[in-house]
């Protein structure tokens, strides 16, 4: 039965959960410091994502602040999304922080699976 133009909650949960189930992302994302004039971030550092979380055991200290200025690209790289519009070239996405102090290599890692 649908009321008011919108599907019974049950199946519309059901839904979402499907739809959730085929975009989940099982790409790794590798993010590299290319160069830094930052005392927090070393040119060098490498931070590994498994899916949405950090591989602690691999990974460098990462500047919070940096990360969310960087994530729609990181979000980009774990979808397996390669756009020239923002910015992708055959190394990766390379962009800098938002205070224009370190720049970043953001890759897909060939690994597969988003945990190890």
């Amino acid at each position: 039965m649908r009321t008011g133009g919108r599907a019974e909650p049950g199946k519309e949960l059901r839904l979402r959960r499907a739809l959730i189930m085929r975009m989940e992302p099982d790409q790794r994302v590798r993010i590299e410091v290319v160069s830094s004039e930052c005392p927090l971030m070393k040119e060098g550092a490498t931070v590994y994502l498994n899916g949405p979380l950090i591989d602690y055991e691999r990974s460098a200290p990462v500047c919070v602040s940096a990360l969310v200025g960087i994530y729609p690209w990181v979000m980009t790289a774990r979808f397996g999304i390669e756009s020239e519009k923002l910015g992708h070239t055959p190394a990766g996405y390379r962009l800098c922080c938002p205070d224009k102090l370190v720049e970043f290599s953001i890759t897909a890692c060939t690994e597969s699976g988003a945990h190890p």
